[in-house]
């Protein structure tokens, strides 16, 4: 907590006001970054765009989002394994039914199929492959850096190019 003070220019006695421990300030930045997430994701995938649209938006959301936080990937991954309720609960209380977005997705990406526009794939497999290749650079990115011999500069510069190329990869991967 005096860490967390410290870095955030206030004294420890004030933080401890506001948030009384660090399980409340925990809880309180992790439902803010998961409505965030949530959030974002609900209004892409229900709103009117197109399947190759989406996947492009969802990219750009988890890029953007995560450029944005570094330290979310772990943070995630390291919750998800001691509480994978949470997020759900999260995404609840923030308005948005997890699995009725997610059903939303799927019944397009099964239309996209039936009608032949792209090849046979599981919504939850697509959904999965997309998340996955924008998060893991993030996950990965010390190894990244150093074995590409990069700065942070240079890895923000190719998480940049990135969106565009996870999002073409994905969707060409999908042709008949």
């Amino acid at each position: 907590m005096e860490e967390i003070a410290r870095e955030a220019g206030i004294n420890r006695a004030l933080l401890h006001y506001y948030f009384r421990s660090k399980e409340k300030m925990f809880d309180l930045i992790f439902e803010e970054r998961m409505k965030e997430f949530f959030l974002g994701l609900a209004g892409i995938v229900n709103g009117p765009l197109s399947l190759d649209e989406k996947i492009r938006a969802i990219v750009r959301h988890d890029i953007d989002m995560i450029s944005a936080q570094p330290d979310l990937p772990i943070f995630i991954m390291q919750e998800l394994a001691q509480n994978p309720e949470r997020m759900v609960g999260t995404a609840q209380r923030a308005g948005m039914n997890p699995g009725g977005v997610m059903k939303a997705f799927f019944s397009q990406v099964k239309t996209a199929v039936d009608e032949k526009k792209i090849r046979p794939i599981e919504g939850g497999q697509l959904l999965i492959n997309v998340m996955s290749m924008s998060v893991y650079p993030f996950i990965a990115k010390p190894v990244i850096k150093l074995v590409q011999g990069m700065d942070d500069t240079q890895f923000d510069r190719m998480m940049e190019r990135r969106k565009e190329e996870v999002a073409q990869f994905v969707i060409d991967a999908l042709k008949p």
